[in-house]
């Protein structure tokens, strides 16, 4: 059974979200109180309000008619550090692959020596294809943010218009074979170095050194936008879209609550220095908090649902995972036993209702959009979409 500890995280007593965008549809999951899927909800049971005000539901489709369609699935691999987070990270994406319903399409990048790179030249429903692109993942993503990072990706790049067929039980295979070498690959096989236990976020990324942090914040800008850019490839293809983020790197480290608190903290200000802790957490949070909201505003104008694997914990989501809820996604930590509840996870993640609503007239300017239901005890995850 699905494991639902992680839904409160990222269910909020309000479902208003500002659109960039005006719509007429969106991406619905119903949960109950145990973190289930509600898969019988009438058209009558839907609440819209546009700006406050109500609109009328013209249609629903359902999670079983909706599951009749393929769907899209992006895995992209930021920088991770930690050899044993790495592991886990690979293990838990092709474990996931074997999961993907048969028809649904598969595309996969990583972050190379310079810049976020695709590994297939689009959406792909082979699965030997999948398995052989995150057989190349261990091998090419690095540590941390070397190099100059491009602001669009790089590699194959991608091609809306490329389709295959799927192959049959073969690619199956390939993909299970790949689950049991990274399981039982020998130490050290997924690279990295380990990570030091205890080691304040404010010393690692040494924020005593504002000059330091200003470079870092535009390398991590530069990551970002990179983001973005596949967000835009994805922006024209029909049907429920999944982007899903691996990470443990800077843009995390940027995004951890420690930071945020860093500001208001008196430090000792030496002669001479050109600031300290609390005024680089202030350009910090400054700088990652318009990062976020940028992510956040392609992703609802794209219609993609982000997922985010790199939080420590409830409150430790990182980059993505800050924005992840706010377009109908979860945040998973990134430990052990995150391929157990990822994969299981499956069902939840393609199991949305497609609520459509009429409008009089195009908005003259985006609004804030609330969809809530009238049966007890169920919660609405909403994902905005063209």
């Amino acid at each position: 059974m699905f494991r639902p500890w992680f839904i409160g995280l990222i269910l909020g007593a309000s479902l208003t979200a500002a659109q960039p965008a005006p719509r007429t549809q969106a991406w619905v999951l119903a949960l109950d109180g145990r973190g289930g899927v509600v898969g019988d909800l009438k058209p009558e049971e839907f609440q819209v309000k546009v700006e406050g005000k109500g609109r009328s539901v013209v249609q629903v489709k359902t999670p079983a008619q909706t599951a009749e369609a393929a769907q899209s699935w992006t895995l992209v691999f930021e920088p991770i550090r930690d050899t044993n987070l790495r592991a886990v990270a690979f293990v838990a994406a092709a474990d996931f692959l074997t999961k993907v319903p048969e028809g649904d399409r598969v595309f996969i990048a990583a972050r190379g020596k310079d810049s976020l790179e695709s590994l297939m030249p689009g959406f792909s429903a082979r699965r030997s294809v999948w398995a052989a692109a995150l057989a190349r993942v261990p091998d090419m993503l690095p540590e941390s943010f070397v190099g100059s990072p491009k602001e669009s990706l790089q590699g194959l790049g991608f091609n809306p218009s490329f389709a295959d067929q799927p192959e049959g039980p073969e690619g199956q295979e390939a993909l299970m074979a790949l689950v049991a070498k990274f399981r039982s690959g020998a130490p050290g096989w997924a690279k990295g170095t380990n990570d030091l236990r205890g080691v304040n976020v404010l010393d690692r990324l040494n924020f005593n050194n504002p000059s330091y942090i200003t470079g870092l914040l535009a390398t991590i800008a530069r990551e970002s936008k990179a983001l973005e850019s596949v967000l835009d490839h994805l922006a024209p293809l029909p049907g429920q879209k999944h982007m899903v983020v691996f990470s443990r790197c800077e843009a995390d480290d940027m995004s951890h609550p420690s930071v945020k608190r860093a500001m208001t903290q008196r430090f000792r200000r030496e002669r001479g220095d050109a600031g300290g802790p609390a005024e680089s957490a202030t350009l910090a949070t400054r700088d990652m908090t318009i990062l976020q909201a940028s992510l956040r505003a392609k992703a609802a104008e794209a219609g993609v649902t982000l997922f985010s694997v790199a939080g420590a914990g409830q409150n430790v989501l990182g980059h993505v995972g800050a924005v992840a809820s706010a377009t109908g996604g979860f945040s998973f930590p990134l430990n052990t036993g995150i391929e157990t509840t990822f994969g299981q996870g499956i069902q939840v993640f393609g199991s949305r209702y497609l609520v459509a609503w009429s409008e009089d007239a195009a908005p003259q300017k985006a609004g804030s959009l609330e969809i809530a239901t009238t049966r007890k005890d169920v919660k609405l995850v909403l994902q905005a979409t063209r």
